[in-house]
């Protein structure tokens, strides 16, 4: 199959570093620079960040993370990091009209080796927060029969995904940093 069409989008606005994890930061250091955030971004994608809310968002996405890594080792997956950068397969249009995220960094598919990612349909972390029989990750050779049943059209395959989980979406976790940096 040829996976050179097939791209991987990461959005935010564009006050914002690309491509860059909270997460990796220090417990002092995330929680500082998400006061700054919500308070320079004024999006829903960020209200998160606020004071109140990220003590919360910060517990429940380290546990989500630890879900994504063992899942992911479990499956044979060689993760650089223990906290990912995020994508979707495609742009989730929902991003850029309902969250106001417009600035758009891409990779095909096919340039990232299948130990580096992984992908779970709908975003992982309100999975993890709220459905109980959520699908473990899995690995891009899945993601490739999934697209292979639906006729090699990601369209399709979104719309599955929406029929399962009532999203049209399919987060993809990247595991190295060498792409970009």
């Amino acid at each position: 199959m040829n996976t050179n069409n097939i791209y991987l989008v990461n959005h935010r606005p564009e006050s914002c570093e690309p491509l860059k994890s909270i997460m990796r930061l220090p417990k002092k250091e995330a929680f500082e620079l998400a006061e700054k955030l919500h308070a320079e971004n004024p999006c829903i994608a960020y209200e998160r960040f606020g004071r109140k809310k990220f003590r919360k968002y910060y517990s429940d996405r380290l546990k989500t993370e630890k879900w994504l890594y063992k899942k992911f080792i479990e499956l044979g997956g060689k993760p650089q990091t223990e906290h990912p950068l995020y994508f979707y397969v495609h742009s989730w249009d929902q991003v850029e009209k309902f969250w106001g995220l417009n600035v758009v960094e891409k990779i095909t598919l096919s340039d990232i080796d299948r130990s580096d990612v992984s992908f779970t349909f709908a975003d992982s972390y309100m999975e993890m927060k709220h459905n109980r029989n959520r699908k473990d990750p899995f690995l891009k050779d899945q993601l490739l029969e999934y697209l292979s049943s639906n006729d090699n059209d990601v369209e399709k395959l979104l719309e599955y995904v929406k029929e399962q989980t009532g999203v049209s979406m399919i987060e993809a976790q990247l595991w190295n940093d060498k792409y970009f940096y």
